[in-house]
């Protein structure tokens, strides 16, 4: 072991020169924060051991260091084993030559995640200066400090404060900036915003992504299999952050760049946590839930700051929902089939909770126009004026309407004058004719509250009422909107995303979702959500019954053409061959637009709006 200086100096002469020097630091390792080298008599030192808890058992030792203030070990030790739960310890009577001690533990630990045994034991590494303390405890941090504070000391740091060096460089490297005296007061019980950090950074390197990952050789299943475990890989990695810290006190990307990737993986696996607040946690564990809840919550919430930090970018918030940021970190990706692969360089974007790895053709993409015309038309009946597009899909040219109708009919009792109609007036049908049907009873709900709120009715038009292209309530000249129009809408912009604008992100962070919902009215088409809270918005429309005279052949070739030329995104495509069927269902009367997607419902909204496409 290398020897770091802390030699007292004897001479009087010295001690009042090194007395009168300002500040704590001082060439060689002489620490001013003590009279010199303090003989330890007759010592009671309490802690706890952590990675996750050192179990019941496991050894811990305090060696004693020489008296020629140096950090050397005399071979003098004192030892003692884990009584507690939470990794507890004590050690009676101990008398030292010197304050500074170094300290060890060493054992098999409690997960955090499950609350089992780990299948891998554990060395912990501390030093500590014991002359005012009753408890040091051991734990990461202490163990990645541990030979940068031998280092500060060397170059000239007081004790003191190359162990509040250390830790706060140790924090910093995860993203976390906040005053730390020592990491040995740390502990993951309590509650400290230094306490969750040390939680948390336990929980990450408690992955084994990150010490013993699969090689890429063999089955990858079998790898993961605990009974194949590389143990020894766990204490070289905990070793190798800690030598790697040494020197300089910031961790290299060799490392963190793993780090970032797990933290970049956890917030897709875990991204339903976003919505989870402490309450409902509490709730479900109160349930007997023993899905670790509380852990997962935390483990992504710290997610969000490791990767950030290592970017060298700002937190992602609601405030800074789609905007792009540039990063020149390596980072590492995984493939379809778990393949690796390292980008140098890139770019993310804000999704309102996190940052998300991206390209920029995507970032280019999301704003590009996607190809239509666009045009006008006047309403003869009142003179109002609307924006219309116009494309051409399979063959066939579509011209709708780019803003909802506003048309108010005289007399109306419903709310038309807001452009919202119900679905008899926006279909221009006789109400008395219809048939309503109720899908379920009220004894299908839980209350007359979920009953009135989600309750299934479907108005049924008289046989011959509804005509293939229906004018309803649109001008002459132009229909209702129905499900093919729509089906035939989304397929060309490829996912109703395209479809809408800026005013789909408010209260963006009451959503659960993981994609990058940035959008852009790439397609001049207006949508506007009816309800901003959980955005989504109603249209009435119609299926007639021509339209599924050749479903399944129709379906079929469709798909065909689909996988054949890839003219259309894959995720989309599954989404919207996935309501192909549900689009030509006879009963269908409105068709629901959210963030995800568009399909039509036989549920008969009370007041949607409509769209009008030209014959």
């Amino acid at each position: 072991m290398r020897t770091y200086s802390l030699k007292l100096f004897n001479a009087l002469a010295i001690i009042a020169c090194i007395c009168a020097c300002s500040g704590n630091d001082t060439a060689g390792g002489i620490s001013e924060e003590t009279e010199g080298i303090v003989a330890i008599t007759n010592k009671k030192i309490a802690g706890a051991a952590q990675k996750g808890p050192l179990v019941k058992g496991s050894n811990v030792v305090i060696k004693e260091t020489s008296a020629n203030g140096t950090l050397e070990p005399t071979g003098r030790e004192f030892n003692t084993t884990i009584t507690g739960d939470k990794g507890d310890f004590a050690i009676d009577s101990i008398n030292l030559e010197s304050q500074y001690a170094l300290l060890s533990a060493e054992g098999y630990y409690i997960h955090e995640h499950n609350g089992q045994r780990s299948e891998c034991p554990m060395r912990l590494d501390a030093v500590s200066n014991l002359e005012k303390r009753e408890t040091s405890n051991i734990n990461l941090l202490t163990h990645f400090e541990y030979k940068r504070v031998l280092n500060l000391v060397k170059a000239g740091k007081s004790f003191a404060n190359a162990k509040k060096q250390a830790a706060s460089e140790i924090l910093g490297a995860f993203g976390v900036h906040i005053d730390v005296s020592s990491a040995e007061d740390l502990n993951i019980f309590n509650t400290s915003e230094a306490d969750r950090t040390l939680y948390n950074i336990s929980l990450i390197i408690d992955d084994r992504y990150l010490w013993d990952p699969w090689d890429g050789k063999g089955d990858e299943m079998e790898h993961w299999e605990n009974k194949n475990i590389n143990c020894s890989k766990l204490q070289d990695y905990i070793d190798r952050i800690a030598d790697d810290f040494a020197d300089d006190g910031i961790l290299s990307d060799s490392i963190m760049q793993h780090v970032a990737t797990l933290a970049y993986e956890t917030l897709h696996e875990h991204s339903e946590m976003e919505n989870i607040d402490e309450k409902e946690i509490e709730e479900r564990e109160k349930q007997g839930s023993y899905e670790y809840l509380s852990v997962k919550k935390k483990k992504y919430e710290f997610s969000k700051l490791v990767f950030s930090n290592y970017m060298g970018i700002e937190p992602c918030t609601e405030n800074l929902w789609g905007n792009r940021r540039q990063f020149n970190k390596p980072i590492v990706t995984f493939g379809y089939y778990g393949d690796e692969t390292i980008l140098d360089s890139g770019y993310v974007i804000c999704n309102g909770h996190y940052w998300e790895l991206t390209t920029k053709e995507h970032i280019d993409s999301l704003t590009m126009r996607i190809e239509h015309q666009s045009g006008t038309m006047t309403d003869p009946r009142d003179g109002q004026q609307y924006k219309t597009v116009s494309f051409t899909y399979n063959g066939k040219n579509y011209e709708w309407m780019a803003e909802d109708l506003k048309y108010a009919i005289p007399n109306s009792q419903d709310s038309s004058a807001y452009g919202l109609y119900s679905w008899t007036t926006a279909m221009q049908i006789d109400a008395s004719t219809t048939d309503t049907i109720q899908q379920f009873s009220r004894e299908a709900y839980k209350s007359d509250e979920d009953y009135e709120q989600n309750k299934v009715i479907t108005i049924k038009a008289p046989a011959g009422a509804i005509d293939s292209l229906h004018q309803g309530i649109c001008p002459t000249g132009w229909h209702i909107a129905n499900t093919l129009d729509w089906e035939a809408l989304l397929f060309y912009v490829e996912g109703v995303n395209n479809l809408l604008n800026e005013n789909w992100k408010i209260n963006y962070s009451q959503q659960t979702r993981d994609l990058t919902g940035v959008f852009y009215n790439r397609f001049d088409f207006n949508l506007e959500p009816m309800d901003k809270t959980n955005p989504k918005a109603y249209y009435h429309t119609y299926t007639h019954e021509s339209f599924s005279n050749n479903i399944e052949a129709e379906y079929n070739a469709l798909r065909s053409t689909l996988e054949a030329n890839g003219t259309i995104d894959e995720e989309w495509a599954s989404i919207l061959l996935a309501h192909y069927h549900s689009n030509r269902n006879v009963d269908n009367t409105s068709f629901e637009i959210t963030f995800t997607f568009g399909i039509a419902k036989t549920k008969t909204q009370k007041t949607a709006k409509v769209r009008c496409v030209k014959n």
